[in-house]
């Protein structure tokens, strides 16, 4: 009995020497798929991995793009293009790094959300011509100055909300209007000399 035992754990501690010299293998998780939950109704299933952007596709972050309003997702991807096009509009340097620092998507539903909160709905016929004027100085080519504002909180979404079309209008289509007033207001004959005159 006792020499049967001797034997066991010799048998034993050769085997278990084996077994440590062997190389360590890592042992792959298998996916869990809808067999094993039929099998296993009281698993749960993992969470997925948020995966990273992909290049020239969707991004990750198009999630939050979307709404249970269809119009409001439209808007909000309108905006994200317009606001993506700023990285490629800014010259100087330290813009460029505030700039792509910024998140468009975010940047975006911001807006949005304050333009619905403010203003309800887009089909309105008083709040569409207001969604009409700001997508159009958001969008457009010859503006780049209030897309810029926009995405890096120079223009709040609140203020925008109460800002006149001209006030939306690029720095250089500001001054050029500021220029047109001053030399209006110029032709203007002065007629208080002419009334103190009259007055004595």
């Amino acid at each position: 009995m006792g020499l049967l035992r001797n034997q066991i754990k010799d048998r034993v501690s050769v085997e278990s020497k084996k077994f440590k010299a062997l190389p360590s293998r890592t042992i792959k998780k298998r996916k869990f798929d809808g067999e094993d939950q039929a099998a296993f109704p009281f698993m749960k299933k993992p969470l997925r991995e948020p995966q990273p952007p992909k290049q020239g596709g969707k991004s990750a972050s198009a999630v939050e793009i979307k709404c249970y309003d269809a119009t409001r997702t439209m808007i909000r991807e309108r905006l994200v293009e317009a606001f993506s096009k700023v990285a490629g509009e800014v010259e100087d340097m330290e813009k460029k790094e505030q700039v792509s620092a910024c998140d468009p998507v975010g940047v975006a539903v911001s807006v949005e959300s304050v333009l619905y909160k403010n203003m309800g709905p887009s089909k309105g016929a008083k709040a569409a011509v207001r969604y009409r004027a700001i997508s159009f100085n958001v969008k457009d080519p010859k503006n780049p100055d209030f897309r810029r504002k926009l995405l890096l909180g120079e223009v709040k979404p609140e203020t925008m909300v109460t800002m006149l079309p001209e006030e939306m209008d690029s720095d250089e289509r500001q001054s050029q209007n500021k220029q047109i007033i001053e030399h209006a207001l110029a032709k203007i004959p002065d007629h208080s000399a002419v009334d103190e005159k009259e007055s004595e």
